[in-house]
C-alpha cells in the first residue's frame, strides 16, 4: 500500500507546489494550493519514512524528489507571465510524467514477491539486460521462438544491485532443442549484458554413513545432546560458558534457511522461530527443519537437542521456501528467496542446496550476494556432496558466499564432500550423522554439506548479534583465524572453533 500512495503524494505534492508559486499573487487559490501542497507533503514524507529501504537509500530519494521540487516550482514561478510557455512547459512535464515519471516514482520502492514459486521450470534463461526491459532487438527471436518473457526479481532497493537488469525467458516445450542457437542469438542482439540457465537446485543431504562419539555436555541441559558429536569440536559447551556472562547482545539476529520450508511449530524451535509467513512455516521434505535446528534449536529448555544459540533474545531462525516437495528447486527461486530473506531483515542467510554448474560465471547469483551484502546479510551455502570441487557447483561457487565443507568424527573431510580450497571463502564444519529437529516433533539424524552449512550460520547469528556491522570478509577472517587446521588442509578449509570466534567478537 505505502508503494502507491508515495508516488501519488509526491505528484500532488508538486502539483500544489506549482500551482501556489503560480498564482502566488492571486491570494485565495494560492492559500489553497499551499494547503494542498502541505497535506500531501506531509503524507510523502509519513510515507517514505515508513516505507521499508535503509535510511541512506531513503535520504538519496529525498533529495531526488526534493530536487525536482525545486527546480520545477521556480521553473514556473519564472514562466508564469507568458501563458503559452506554462502551457507547453505544463503539456511537456504531464508527458514525462505519463511516460517516465509514474512508474519511476512506483518502482522507487518496488513490492517484495510474497509467494516464491520453487518450480520455476518453465524458464530455461536469465538473461542481464542493459537497462532492465526487454530490447527490441529481441521481438523476432520471441516470436521465431514463442519465447515468454518476465521478470524474476523485485528487490526492495533495486540500486543495490544489478538484480532488476534480468528478465526470465520460457521456451516453449517445441522449441526446447534450439536453445543452444536461442544463447547464441541472444548473446548477439544489442542490449544483452549476459546469459545464463537457470539451473536446477537440488538439498545437498546424504545418508546416514558413520558412527560417531558420545559428548559430555556441562551448560546444556537438552537431554540429546549426548549424540550431538560435533558439539564438542566447535565449542559448544565452551560457546554457552561464555555467554552466561555476557547475557546482552547489541542485537537480537535473523538467520533465513532457504530450504524446504521449516516445522515452525516444533517444540525446540518455536519459541526461538519467527514465521516467514505463507507456506514457509510448513515442511514437507525435513531437510529444512533439521537445517533450522542445527542453526537454532533451543538451548537449556530440557528437551531435545541443543544449539550454538543461547535463547531468542540472541538470534531467531526464519524459513525462506524454496524447494517443491520433491525436494527440487532452481535458481530463480533461490534468488528470489535471497532477496526475501534479504528485505525481511535477515542477518545471515543459510542455504543447504546446489547444484552442478554449466555456466563459468555466476552473474545472478552474484548480484544477489551482492544485495544481500549492501542489506545487511551474510550468505552462506553448501559445498556440495558429490565429492568433486566446489568451483564447478552454484551457488557455492559463487564470489561473495562463505562455502562449507563437511568433516566427519576423524576431523577428516567427508568421503562425499566437495572441496572448498577453489571458492573464495572456504570453511569446514561436522557434516556427518548430524542430529537436528524434524517434522512433527521428531528428530532424526542427516548426513551432508547441507548439516555443516547453518552450524556455520548460527555461529555466524551469534557473532552478528554481537558485531552486527560486521560484513561477509570480516567475518570469514574472525573464522580463518580462530579455526582449526585439518589433516585435509585447503580443500576441506579451516574447522570452526565457535568459542574463540566469540572471544574474538568480544576483544
Amino acid at each position: 500500500m505505502l508503494d502507491f500512495i508515495y508516488p501519488i503524494s509526491y505528484l500532488i505534492s508538486l502539483t500544489g507546489l506549482i500551482l501556489w508559486f503560480y498564482f502566488k499573487e492571486s491570494g485565495s487559490i494560492s492559500r489553497k494550493m499551499s494547503s494542498v501542497f502541505l497535506i500531501s507533503f506531509l503524507i510523502y514524507l509519513v510515507t517514505l519514512a515508513f516505507t521499508e529501504a535503509t535510511l541512506a537509500y531513503k535520504l538519496l530519494i529525498l533529495f531526488r524528489d526534493l530536487s525536482i521540487l525545486a527546480i520545477l516550482s521556480q521553473l514556473f514561478s519564472y514562466v508564469r507571465k507568458n501563458s503559452l510557455i506554462v502551457f507547453v512547459l505544463a503539456i511537456v512535464i504531464y508527458g514525462v510524467i505519463q511516460f517516465v515519471g509514474f512508474s519511476m516514482l512506483y518502482d522507487t520502492f518496488p513490492q517484495v514477491t510474497e509467494t516464491i514459486n520453487p518450480a520455476d521450470d518453465q524458464f530455461e534463461l536469465l538473461v542481464e539486460t542493459k537497462d532492465g526491459v526487454v530490447p527490441k532487438s529481441y521481438d523476432m527471436l520471441i516470436k521465431k521462438y514463442g519465447l515468454i518473457i518476465e521478470k524474476p526479481f523485485s528487490p526492495v532497493e533495486p540500486a543495490l544491485s544489478k538484480l532488476d537488469e534480468f528478465i526470465a525467458i520460457g521456451i516453449p516445450d517445441e522449441a526446447e532443442r534450439d536453445v543452444l542457437t536461442i544463447m547464441r542469438e541472444l548473446r548477439r542482439l544489442n542490449g544483452t549484458e549476459d546469459v545464463e540457465y537457470n539451473e536446477t537446485i537440488t538439498l545437498e543431504e546424504n545418508e546416514v554413513q558413520a558412527s560417531t562419539p558420545k559428548v559430555n555436555a556441562q551448560h546444556v541441559n537438552d537431554p540429546l545432546v549426548s549424540g550431538q558429536w560435533g558439539w564438542d569440536m566447535i565449542q559448544g559447551d565452551q560457546v554457552h560458558n561464555i555467554m552466561s556472562s555476557h547475557p546482552h547482545p547489541k542485537k537480537k539476529a535473523l538467520i533465513a534457511i532457504v530450504d524446504s520450508g521449516v516445522d515452525g511449530a516444533h517444540a525446540d524451535l518455536r519459541d526461538q522461530y519467527l514465521s516467514g509467513g505463507n507456506n514457509n512455516d510448513t515442511d514437507p521434505l525435513g531437510h529444512g527443519t533439521h537445517c533450522a535446528g542445527i542453526a537454532g534449536a533451543i538451548s537449556n529448555n530440557g528437551i531435545g537437542i541443543a544449539s550454538l544459540i543461547p535463547d531468542a533474545s540472541f538470534v531467531q531462525v526464519t524459513s525462506l521456501k524454496v524447494m517443491n516437495a520433491m525436494g527440487i528447486g532452481s535458481q530463480i527461486a533461490t534468488i528470489q528467496g535471497m532477496i526475501k530473506a534479504a528485505d525481511m531483515g535477515a542477518d545471515v542467510i543459510s542455504m543447504s542446496l546446489g547444484g552442478l554448474s554449466s555456466d563459468t560465471k555466476q552473474k545472478a547469483y552474484e548480484e544477489a550476494v551482492a544485495y544481500c551484502n549492501a542489506r545487511g546479510a551474510i550468505v552462506i551455502a553448501a559445498a556440495g556432496n558429490s565429492s568433486q570441487n566446489a568451483k564447478n557447483y552454484a551457488p557455492a561457487n559463487a564470489k561473495g558466499i562463505i562455502t562449507v565443507s563437511a568433516i566427519g568424527p576423524d576431523q577428516k573431510k567427508a568421503s562425499f564432500s566437495n572441496t572448498v580450497n577453489d571458492v573464495q571463502y572456504g570453511i569446514a564444519a561436522p557434516g556427518v550423522k548430524i542430529l537436528s529437529t524434524y517434522p512433527n516433533g521428531e528428530y532424526k539424524e542427516l548426513d551432508g554439506t547441507s548439516m555443516a552449512t547453518p552450524m556455520v550460520a548460527g555461529l555466524v547469528g551469534l557473532l552478528k548479534a554481537f558485531r552486527p556491522e560486521l560484513n561477509t570478509q570480516e567475518v570469514y577472517t574472525i573464522l580463518y583465524d580462530t579455526g582449526k587446521l585439518l589433516p585435509d588442509g585447503k580443500s576441506s578449509g579451516r574447522l570452526i572453533q565457535a568459542a574463540n570466534a566469540l572471544e574474538k567478537v568480544m576483544d
